[in-house]
């Protein structure tokens, strides 16, 4: 070998010695955390440098139709402006022919290209002879712009030049797809992080040792960093039960058993102890994570705050205890009352017969037959409430009381009480007990007056809802009240003792009662009709 071909290999291998010490720099500063454009920068002047030229990098705008200036190394200012926003097509200069082939284009000599026409004033303003373009690939193929090298002097690249604008076109390639896998993962993490942070819930992840490698603000109001079940001081803060009230273990927390492999779903409720020592109840859900071999690399857990929840639930369960002892005491009363009635119907059956006086042993019998029926309605209404203390099925009230004054008081040979009720219309018990009491004296009133010693009729009670109110309907084609009858009176006047119950349990129930005559059959007949408020 001459002396001539030593020195060419001699600065032959000077020149990649020195577009390696380039990509290297390039590359480090990159993961260093330098800028795009500083990196490139590095490349564009190690491209001008090692070919005696001016050089750019041209990226792809986003609407892929034009390409903007990244860096640029020995161009004007002017130029580079002018440069800005070239267009991408078969038919643009250098630079956006190579964008949209995806292959290199080499022009000797730009004052003789067609596609150079537009810009022959610029490329001689600037000393432009001839341009080599590379187009920049990402590895999935996308173009992401072009290497463009510009010279003084019409030439075409010998294969050391394509060498070294390939080595710079590479590594600029390596460097945008970092960038912008970066800019991606950048967005992702503000993106997830502003979900994180405004989530209604305690979103944590741990590692394997329990310590925390993300969490949001609302997790971070309710650990120091440490998971639970993982760490003494936090786990102090932190109790969880049993359904039978035992407390559970520590070991058996939901993040330690997310560490095992399970999924705590729904989750644990736990009463959570702040800075403060106020105490919140708390539900904490947990899975395990895993990498693509199926291990175990941490937990993710879940804290909602249920304390509204779960103290309305326990205002609730002692809530229903209390009245179920309430209704407990009251079923007692109720049968205690019923024993009452029981022992005063004793009493005055026994005085009955020993009174003599006729009056007196009238008013007697009146009020052993209201001591009667007001038994049989405190009877009815214990049986219709014996499951539920509180409301009942009007219509069953009803039926079962019209059973018990059939068979107490009326011959079915002369008298026919017919019940028509709309059932599922609920009552409270003691509306009903009202309701009752009133239907009682309204029958016995009818089998007493409105037929006579051989007449036979119909009493019908008829019960409804209308809108929000309730009607009650007691019809019997009998010979009619009197003109007058059945209306409120003052004390003194005569006015019987059933129909002055009547109103009295009208006035409490905040009804109102109208009587008139239906005139059924021939026989005027009477009807009251009860309205009152569900």
């Amino acid at each position: 070998m001459d002396d001539h071909g030593a020195e060419r290999d001699s600065g032959g291998a000077r020149r990649s010695e020195r577009l390696l010490l380039a990509q290297k720099t390039a590359l480090e500063r990159a993961i260093g955390g330098a800028g795009l454009d500083e990196v490139l920068a590095l490349l564009v002047r190690a491209g001008a440098e090692q070919l005696g030229a001016r050089a750019a990098i041209f990226l792809v705008n986003e609407d892929g139709l034009t390409l903007r200036l990244g860096v640029a190394a020995g161009l004007p200012d002017s130029c580079a402006r002018a440069m800005d926003g070239s267009a991408i097509g078969p038919q643009a200069p250098s630079c956006g022919q190579a964008a949209h082939s995806g292959k290199r284009v080499v022009v000797e000599n730009v004052a003789l290209d067609p596609h150079w026409a537009s810009h022959h004033a610029l490329a001689r303003e600037h000393g432009i002879a001839a341009c080599w373009s590379t187009p920049i690939r990402a590895v999935s193929g996308a173009i992401l712009g072009t290497f463009t090298i510009f010279h003084a002097a019409p030439c075409v690249p010998g294969p050391p030049d394509l060498e070294t604008v390939d080595l710079l076109t590479h590594t600029a390639a390596l460097l945008i797809e970092r960038d912008r896998t970066e800019r991606e993962r950048q967005s992702s993490e503000a993106l997830l992080s502003s979900v994180l942070e405004h989530l209604p819930v305690g979103v944590a992840v741990y590692d394997t040792q329990g310590r925390t490698t993300r969490n949001n603000r609302l997790m971070r109001d309710y650990t120091n960093g440490s998971l639970p079940s993982a760490d003494d001081r936090e786990a102090s803060r932190w109790r969880a039960f049993h359904p039978d009230g035992q407390p559970v273990k520590r070991k058996d927390f939901s993040g330690a058993r997310a560490l095992r492999g399970e999924i705590v779903v729904p989750g644990m409720d736990f009463l959570h102890r702040a800075a403060d020592g106020t105490e919140h109840w708390t539900r904490v859900s947990a899975a395990p994570l895993r990498d693509g071999d199926g291990r175990i690399t941490g937990v993710v857990a879940v804290v909602s705050d249920i304390d509204a929840e779960k103290r309305a639930a326990q205002g609730l369960a002692a809530a229903l205890d209390e009245a179920r002892r309430s209704e407990l005491v009251a079923h007692e009363m109720s049968h205690r009352i019923m024993n009452s009635f029981q022992l005063l119907h004793g009493l005055v059956s026994m005085q009955t017969a020993t009174v003599t006086d006729p009056a007196a042993r009238k008013a007697v019998e009146q009020a052993f037959s209201r001591i009667q029926a007001m038994a049989l309605v405190q009877r009815r209404l214990f049986e219709a409430t014996r499951n539920d203390l509180a409301t009942l099925d009007a219509a069953d009230y009803l039926q079962r009381l019209g059973e018990s004054l059939t068979g107490a008081f009326i011959d079915s040979g002369r008298c026919t009480l017919v019940i028509d009720a709309t059932h599922g219309i609920p009552m409270p018990a003691a509306q009903a007990s009202s309701m009752g009491l009133i239907v009682t004296e309204l029958v016995l009133n009818a089998l007493k007056h409105a037929f006579g010693a051989q007449q036979q009729g119909t009493v019908t009670v008829r019960f409804e809802a209308c809108g929000d109110d309730r009607r009650l309907t007691v019809t019997d084609d009998g010979a009619g009240l009197p003109d007058g009858a059945g209306t409120v009176k003052p004390a003194g006047s005569g006015q019987g003792m059933g129909m002055t119950l009547v109103h009295g349990l009208v006035r409490q129930l905040g009804g109102k009662l109208e009587i008139d005559r239906p005139n059924q059959g021939g026989r005027p007949g009477t009807r009251f009709v009860l309205t009152f408020p569900a």
